[in-house]
Formats: structure tokens, C-alpha cells, sequence
């Protein structure tokens, strides 16, 4: 299964190891995200730093694990350019038009645990217990 990993889901998994960060590295999903989501891990370093008790070189060493171990494809902003009007037609939030854009572009669905992102029908919206539950 393909999906578009959104910074919610990348944050759970740094801040516990637990269903989250497992799945980042099931064979049964092939994941991407733009790279609009390393703007959104340093947007939010600090409080990253707060929730897991880490200074920012270890968040970064978890990062760096999770996106290289588990093989997940980084998708450029100038590959999802041509989708991004589309995207802001369809995100309920200006800030997740970067993973609907991919998600157009990778015609498949989103990872997200932000509910607010259910409320359109064009784009399919996984969490992680509707992962667990398929998986």
C-alpha cells in the first residue's frame, strides 16, 4: 500500500516507539512525503524537543533513521508543483496542501491522524489505528 506520510504521523514516531514508528518500517507499506515536512520538523523542533526529552541532535539521528531505514521516497516540491492547485481545492488546511499535492501526484492516500483532513472526499485519509487494523 502507498501512502503519503503527513509530519503528524512522522512526530508520533519520533516522540514514542510504539504502532507509529513500527509501521515506518512494514514491508507492506512504500511511503513518501515531500520535502516540505523537514520545514515542518524545524518549525517545530522545540517542542519536539519538550515531548521526547531529546535535544535536537538526537531528534535528528531518529529522523534520519526513520526516513532512511525505512526506505521512504522524499518527494520535490518542483514535482508536485503542477498539483498544487488542485491540492488547495481539496486540503482542508493551507498547510497540508504540500502531502495532497503528492498524494495526486502518487495517486494514492494519505497517513494522517489529523482528522480535519477527512472532511473532503477526493483523497483517501489513513490513521494509524486504520492502518493497524488493515495491517
Amino acid at each position: 500500500m502507498e501512502l503519503v506520510v503527513d509530519a503528524n504521523v512522522l512526530f508520533s514516531a519520533l516522540i514514542k516507539d510504539g504502532a507509529t514508528r513500527k509501521l515506518f518500517f512494514d514491508d507492506r507499506l512504500q511511503l513518501c512525503t515531500p520535502e516540505y515536512i523537514f520545514q515542518e520538523i524545524f518549525d517545530h523542533v522545540e517542542e519536539l524537543e519538550k515531548k521526547t526529552h531529546s535535544k535536537q541532535k538526537k531528534i535528528n539521528r531518529v529522523i534520519q533513521q526513520l526516513l532512511t531505514g525505512s526506505d521512504i521516497r522524499i518527494i520535490s516540491l518542483l514535482e508536485i508543483k503542477a498539483y498544487r492547485e488542485q491540492a488547495k481545492q481539496i486540503s482542508p488546511d493551507p498547510k497540508d496542501v504540500p502531502y495532497f499535492a503528492t498524494a495526486l501526484k502518487m495517486n494514492c492516500a494519505i497517513w494522517s491522524n489529523d482528522k480535519e483532513l477527512q472532511n473532503q472526499k477526493r483523497i483517501k485519509v489513513y490513521s494509524t489505528t486504520d492502518l493497524m487494523a488493515i495491517l
